[in-house]
């Protein structure tokens, strides 16, 4: 059978690489604008991805199959600064994926974004986006999918958009099983990421704990100072005398002040979020409250545990993770995307694509 060529734009860390290596997949050319991520990419994968899309000379460009972007999701995250097609930086990078739908004219394109897209200013960013695919003759499918559904122990909710030529693709549907954090624990690793001195827990209301979903346990509030304590509750005093809820002055709360059970899917990991939880949250391990390390991370995604991160800190190792597709989703795409090339775009005579 014949390869299925694709292209890796906006590759981050790979996501897309490491679904489709067990498969009769091709890259033949990847891309991210960040040097760290093509230093990394580079040692997983043998392919050093070149620098920014709006340099790739289309004319040049090998021919492909399949356009995979999880193109930049900042201009549509409410974590992010919201501006979408505006952002003249990372927003108008979709056109940059036109240009090559236009110069290559290939079969298949696979988008992924945060599910905000969908909604981003009233619809409109969204009808944009598929009124340009429909314009190049695709037919769009496309699904917010919680990476929980499809055998990830993480919940995290993105949108896929599957452009193809001749017929739709049909996404796969949820796997029926369900994989809580406990699955990728590192068993050698033991800390405590919660200071005592500077934080205190509070319980949640006992509740019955639903393995699909992440399950919270405490909430996290830093210890404030007498004089703080005092100045709180003057407040508390002031606000409930007009008539206001004077939990709001409570502080904590953020993903990264909440404690999780490892019993049930985790939440979604951040690249950026604040708090002792800072992008993976905190979860109760044994006697412990601590943050998931590098490696525990990489199973929140899919990624095998030998993955190589060189000349990269921790942090940056959990900056890059919060930024990726997750891998267990896109596996359940590739027998899926195999099907469609057999059925839809079966090679042709001497090997070439219709």
């Amino acid at each position: 059978m014949e390869p299925i060529r694709y292209v890796d734009l906006f590759c981050g860390l790979g996501a897309f690489h490491t679904a489709f290596q067990t498969s009769r997949f091709t890259c033949v050319l990847a891309c991210d604008i960040d040097e760290g991520i093509r230093k990394i990419y580079k040692a997983n994968y043998g392919i050093e991805p070149v620098k920014d899309i709006r340099s790739i000379d289309v004319t040049a460009m090998p021919d492909f199959d399949v356009l995979c972007a999880g193109f930049p999701c900042q201009p549509f995250s409410i974590a992010g600064n919201g501006e979408g097609f505006k952002d003249k930086e990372k927003g108008n990078l979709f056109y940059d994926i036109l240009n090559i739908l236009d110069a290559k004219q290939p079969p298949m394109c696979i988008l992924e974004n945060v599910k905000q897209l969908k909604t981003h200013d009233g619809g409109n960013t969204y009808k944009t986006i598929e009124m340009e695919l429909v314009k190049r003759q695709y037919h769009l499918t496309s699904k917010i999918i919680n990476a929980a559904d499809y055998g990830s122990p993480q919940a995290r909710q993105r949108i896929f958009i599957v452009a193809t030529k001749t017929t739709p693709f049909v996404i796969p549907t949820p796997i029926q099983q369900t994989r809580p954090v406990s699955t990728i624990l590192d068993a050698t690793y033991v800390k405590d990421d919660l200071n005592r001195s500077r934080y205190t827990v509070k319980a949640k209301p006992v509740k019955v704990l639903d393995p699909s979903k992440p399950h919270l346990l405490y909430d996290v509030y830093p210890v404030l100072s007498a004089d703080k304590k005092k100045q709180v509750e003057e407040a508390k005093e002031r606000l409930l005398k007009a008539g206001g809820d004077p939990s709001t002055l409570d502080k904590g709360g953020r993903q990264g002040e909440r404690v999780y059970s490892t019993d049930a899917v985790g939440i979604t990991i951040c690249a950026t979020s604040g708090g002792p939880g800072a992008k993976t949250g905190l979860y109760q391990v044994g006697d412990t409250i601590r943050r998931l390390n590098v490696k525990e991370t990489l199973g929140m995604f899919g990624f095998p545990p030998d993955y190589k991160f060189p000349d990269t800190t921790p942090e940056d190792a959990l900056f890059y993770l919060g930024n990726s597709i997750v891998v267990d989703v896109l596996n359940t795409f590739v027998p899926a995307i195999e099907a469609w090339f057999s059925r839809s775009w079966p090679a042709g005579p001497l090997g070439l694509r219709p």
